[in-house]
């Protein structure tokens, strides 16, 4: 066997670039230290390596939080352990509220200046020179808010997502869909909910002030804007609880359309045998039909509290002017018309905030609830230490059901034990208890913590080389490793790699047989040198020839001084244990030597099955995640709306918010003539709430057609589009080399993104569009020499946003693809918990998982410092901007009218902090679309070939008569691999049986992916009833077909769901097919676990060949489907197949040669060809193949 060098080359060097700590105060002040990722991302695309350096104190490895996790809650550990940075973000935030209100009390002084006689110019320009520092100062103070800000998200993302990783390391198990939601959605909300800590204290406070300085101004006028604000703040708590209520729901709706869309994606090969598509796709659309109702419903939700903050500032300033006017008899003037208004515009800003920050709380408590819930699951607890096995007296249970019942057992170091027991009895369970994987109810276990062990039927591997899953974190020993992969029978299949033990196997081992891959999980057992081996039936799944091999070489000599407890189907191989137990019901009913054990059975061949090997010409299967780079092609936009419906729903909210912004324009004139002609106070009074309160509609309008039409029939379109492409992609084309984690990043977070956060900027960015309008707009009209500014305003401007866009695109879209990686270990983990435990490879796991999320967190550093870079440099620019006009005002002080400075001061001061938002909302709006551009990769893929044909109705109830024919087959799985068929041809009559045996990677499972055109040929032709039938419709083919496979599909829900997901079946028929079946134990409404946990492997393959009782096809294809079920058993199923299936034509593969014996036809597979076929009497009375397994196994 030749072996290749381990690879010992590091990964690349990051350039170097200095740590905050390191760099000048001005180079902080002003985050000129992140300009550096600026100039890299203009001569090259950005990669990771490119990004910032992580500080130490915002790596996941920081346990801080898992310290506090023991003494508090959740919500309580996440504060205490981030209360630094939350009460620095706190402090910030209220210097920042302080300081905004320096433009209301500057545009008082202004206009208290202008209306004095004398008007000192000193007096200007030291107003000017102090505005400009407090503008300044103001811009300083936001960028250095938002960066503590964005630190707090940084440091509680990584915390958490550790956090959560380890807790999963420590439970016995939780379901799939529930913990990949909480790592991608409840995560993301939490760090969203702290972020925005600061500024749900901060906002309240602004507006508290912004009420004090309206008293200033109108006296006792502010308690009607106080009688106002209760009303409508009574009435938005009712909305805002419903708010929280309707979160919850979705979270739970959504954990369940996550879970179905997994178990499809997890088990797509078999869903697409059965024709089952239609049926997945229904269960994931109905679920996303109730979570798009419910997230609609928050919308309308959202939108109404949007509306009440938006009419709020409005009805205030009504309330306010009225009772001024009317009720104090006052006169309004410049100063106090104009300096309210510019006040309440900040309130406005306050306000506005106020229903996400809510939402953003509401839903961060419900989600630190549903993560409360997992962190608060019991540990497994640890066994009491031996030297070898002891169990006394153990009753043993998953959850609360016991599965073993006053169990005793001493196994003696060095002993070998054979395990064995009908289906059910408890074999593996036994084995799990051992393990530390159930609770002990009664009773006490001891057990050594040096323990291996070698799953079969559920073998779990990782994406990773073969050599590096046998090594599984041990250092290598070539000498060591040769003899293992020796006694395990792989040097064969090693040498027939492209790239030898470095070819990459794909996740879950997806390239590889079932004998593969039951192997590389006895080689990884092996190479771990433990003092006790669990085997759960590893000789299940190869042929007899490797069988041999494996019991003599490895079982009986590599493992010979260890202890070994073996569990097994193989009675022949009883004889070279030291002892045998017998299992049935769960408990113990012998124990006893082999020549003393009470059991007469008929001696087993051999079982097993493969998913055929998938050769591949490079170490690398799995394919890079493609990435976009440049701007967010403006298509994509026009394609999100094209998705909605069209464009007349957005054109409408867009309309709609113009009307807003013209309305408010006219109030506030209406306000200026106002406050200079006191004579038509009713008139103007009238006019202003009209025009004020009126104009408030269409900004409702605006947010409920944004949120709840245009982003929820969007949604609806993309994520049914991702469904229906996922359902026809081809197996071996899009499957095999897209990790499943990567395809549930785009229906997870990204579908987040699309539901929740697309429609949201949106509508932000065509509200922010009209803002930035409507005040350039008026300040021009009564101010018109800001048009000398103006084009160096705005070309200034778009250089800044363009210099910021260019990287941050760039970043967003590295950081999405960073999540792949850390899903992809998750779910990895997810399902390989219980080895990983086992092996102690916690640590090893939990540096990777650390490793994984500080890539992702560099990433969102970097984002976070040229985020608050655009926040200063636009901040300066718009300052300067602004202390221009103020130095102009000065300068033309005796020349400019009072109401007209009042207003365009008004609308100008607000300027800098809206022209930002407008950058950033662009920015996000294009962030957020390249979720939208992800999905639509997603949603374009190539299809396999057509589900129906024109000429499926001329066929009728073909086939008639099911015979095959194979005709010079040749198949590979990509262009870029080998030929696995080689010209296979053989022919089979109409209702024979056909047993199909070779060892493993000969082509027997080819065979059966070929005939369902799971992979299509690749020359040749294959005949069923005379039709050639790659000229058949999928559907049509496939429902003519039965596969009853080794490795049975069981989602989540119950038995006749299992059985009949198409309710084709009575009951009475379904709870026939249970009897015929031998699992009457259940009834058909036994509801069972999404991953099958609560029912053991040999009940999983009965469940399967129930479900072929009921199909009644033609043509039944059993790829060792009686696995792993005792001898009784299986000879029980062989005689309801014998009689059952009488007429149709059956292949089965087998390494049981008992299984095959009576076919009437045996074709022997070899290196991808047929060597010889024949009856299996001719073939056993000459020299032949089939002679040599029988005699091997003899």
């Amino acid at each position: 066997m030749e072996l290749q060098p381990l690879n010992t080359q590091g990964e690349g060097s990051s350039p170097y670039f200095p740590l905050v700590s390191s760099s000048s105060l001005s180079s902080i002040i002003f985050f000129s230290w992140a300009k550096q990722i600026f100039s890299i991302g203009k001569k090259n695309k950005l990669t990771p390596e490119d990004v910032y350096p992580l500080p130490d104190e915002h790596s996941s490895q920081n346990e801080t939080l898992t310290s506090y996790l023991s003494r508090y809650s959740l919500y309580k550990s996440l504060l205490f352990s981030n209360i630094k940075l939350i009460s620095k973000a706190i402090m910030l935030g209220n210097l920042v509220s302080l300081f905004d209100f320096s433009s209301p009390l500057f545009i008082q002084f202004l206009l208290s200046y202008l209306q004095t006689q004398e008007k000192f110019l000193s007096i200007g320009i030291l107003l000017a020179i102090s505005f400009t520092i407090v503008t300044l100062t103001t811009q300083v103070l936001k960028g250095q808010f938002l960066w503590t800000n964005q630190l707090v998200e940084i440091k509680i993302k990584s915390s958490l997502s550790n956090a959560i990783f380890c807790k999963v390391l420590k439970v016995a198990r939780i379901p799939e869909g529930t913990g990949v939601n909480i790592l991608q959605v409840d995560v993301k909300k939490v760090c969203d909910g702290f972020k925005d800590l600061s500024l749900f204290i901060s906002t309240p406070l602004q507006a508290g002030l912004s009420m004090y300085l309206i008293y200033y101004q109108v006296g006792n006028a502010v308690y009607a804007a106080l009688a106002t604000l209760t009303i409508c703040l009574s009435l938005n708590t009712v909305i805002t609880r419903a708010v929280g209520k309707f979160s919850g729901r979705i979270m739970s709706v959504r954990d369940r359309r996550v879970e179905a869309t997994t178990q499809m994606l997890a088990s797509i090969k078999m869903i697409k045998a059965y024709v089952w598509e239609k049926f997945f796709k229904k269960k994931i659309e109905d679920a996303r039909v109730r979570e798009l109702s419910l997230l609609r419903k928050l919308q309308i939700l959202q939108g109404t509290t949007y509306f009440f903050f938006w009419i709020v500032p409005s009805i205030t300033a009504a309330a306010v002017f009225m009772y001024y006017t009317l009720v104090m008899e006052k006169s309004l003037d410049p100063g106090t018309a104009f300096v309210t208004l510019s006040t309440l515009l900040i309130l406005q800003d306050s306000l506005q905030e106020i229903p996400w920050l809510v939402s953003e709380v509401m839903m961060c408590i419900v989600s630190c609830r549903r993560m409360q819930g997992l962190i608060d699951l019991p540990d497994l607890e640890g066994l009491p230490s031996s030297d070898t096995v002891d169990l006394k007296e153990c009753t043993l249970a998953y959850g609360d059901k016991s599965v073993l019942n006053r169990i005793s057992l001493k196994v003696n170091k060095g002993e070998f034990i054979a395990v064995v027991g009908t289906v059910g009895s408890g074999k593996s369970s036994l084995l799990n208890g051992i393990m530390g994987e159930l609770k002990v109810k009664e009773g006490v276990i001891k057990v050594t913590d040096s323990i291996a062990y070698a799953p079969s039927l559920d073998s779990w591997l990782q994406n990773d080389s073969l050599r590096n899953n046998i090594l599984f974190g041990k250092p290598y020993n070539e000498a060591w490793y040769l003899k293992v992969v020796d006694a395990c029978c792989l040097i064969q299949d090693i040498n027939s790699l492209p790239n030898k033990d470095l070819t990459e196997i794909g996740e879950r081992g997806i390239n590889l047989s079932g004998g593969q891959k039951a192997r590389i999980c006895l080689a990884r057992a092996v190479y771990a040198d433990k003092d006790i081996y669990l085997l759960d039936d590893p000789l299940s799944s190869v042929d007899t020839f490797v069988a041999t091999h494996i019991m003599n070489k490895c079982f009986l000599n590599v493992l010979s001084q260890k202890t070994r407890i073996l569990v097994t189907h193989r009675l022949n191989i009883l004889n070279k244990v030291d002892r045998v137990i017998v299992l049935q019901n769960g408990s113990i009913i012998e124990n006893s030597s082999p020549d003393s054990l009470q059991i007469t059975q008929d001696i087993e061949d051999h079982k097993s099955s493969e998913i055929e090997e998938m050769h591949s010409t490079h170490t690398k299967l799995i394919e890079d995640e493609d990435k976009e780079s440049g701007k967010v092609n403006i298509k994509i936009l026009k394609d999100y709306f094209g998705y909605s419906g069209g464009y007349l729903m957005i054109s409408i909210a867009f309309l709609a918010m113009g009307l807003w912004a013209a309305t408010r324009m006219i109030a506030d004139i209406i306000l200026k003539e106002w406050s200079t002609d006191p004579d038509g106070t009713e008139t103007y009074l009238l006019l202003y709430i009209l025009f004020r309160v009126g104009g408030t509609i269409f900004a409702f309008i605006r947010a409920v057609l944004t949120m709840a039409v245009v982003g929820n029939r969007a949604s609806r379109f993309i994520h049914n589009q991702m469904i229906k492409s996922f359902i026809r992609a081809p197996v071996n084309l899009f499957y095999d080399v897209t990790p499943l984690g990567r395809i549930l990043n785009r229906l997870n977070k990204d579908l987040n993104s699309i539901d929740e956060l697309v429609p949201r900027a949106t509508a932000s960015i065509i509200a922010q569009i009209w803002q930035v309008l409507s005040m350039v707009f008026l300040a021009l009209i009564y101010f018109p020499i800001l048009i000398m500014i103006l084009p160096f305003w705005v070309y200034y401007s778009l250089q800044i946003k363009d210099l910021y866009l260019g990287a941050a695109r760039e970043l967003t879209r590295l950081e999405a693809i960073s999540n792949s990686p850390i899903l992809n270990n998750f779910e990895e983990t997810l399902s390989g918990a219980k080895i990983i435990r086992t092996f102690r490879q916690t640590q090893n796991f939990h540096i990777k998982n650390c490793r994984l999320i500080d890539i992702n967190s560099r990433l969102l550093y970097s984002m976070s410092a040229c985020r608050c870079w655009l926040v200063v440099n636009l901040g300066l620019l718009s300052s300067g901007v602004l202390c221009f006009m103020f130095a102009l005002i000065v300068v033309f002080r005796n020349n400019i009218s009072l109401g007209a400075v009042g207003l365009s001061l008004a609308y100008v001061v607000p300027l800098p902090i809206n022209i930002y938002y407008l950058v950033i909302d662009w920015a996000n709006l294009e962030n957020q679309l390249i979720s939208v551009e992800r999905a639509k990769v997603y949603m374009g893929i190539t299809s396999e070939n057509p589900h129906k044909q024109a000429t499926d109705k001329n066929l009728g109830n073909w086939p008639q008569f099911p015979s095959i024919e194979f005709k010079n087959v040749q198949m590979k799985y990509r262009s870029n691999t080998p030929i696995i068929l080689k010209g296979v041809n053989f022919s089979i009559e109409a209702g024979k049986r056909v047993g199909l045996v070779g060892r493993t990677g000969s082509g027997k499972s080819s065979i059966y992916l070929c005939l369902l055109r799971l992979v299509e040929i690749s020359s040749g032709s294959i005949l069923i009833d005379g039709v050639n039938i790659a000229m058949i419709g999928l559907n049509k083919l496939r429902s003519a077909i039965t596969l009853v496979p080794q490795d049975p599909l069981v989602f989540s829900g119950d038995l006749k769901d299992n059985l009949d997901p198409c309710q084709l079946k009575s009951n009475g028929e379904v709870e026939n097919a249970l009897k015929e079946v031998n699992l009457t134990r259940f009834s058909i409404d036994y509801e069972i676990k999404g991953d099958g946990s609560n029912i053991s492997a040999g009940e999983r393959q009965l469940i399967s060949l129930g479900r072929a009782m009921l199909t009644h096809t033609k043509i039944i294809l059993f790829d060792e489907a009686t696995a792993g079920i005792d001898q009784n058993t299986d000879h029980q199923i062989q005689e309801l197949i014998k009689n059952k299936f009488q007429g149709c034509t059956i292949l089965t593969i087998a390494h049981r040669l008992g299984t095959v014996m009576e076919s009437d036809q045996i074709i022997v597979m070899q290196d991808g060809k047929v060597s010889e076929a024949g009856n299996p009497k001719v073939l056993l009375s000459k020299d032949s193949i089939f002679k040599s397994l029988k005699d091997n196994f003899n």
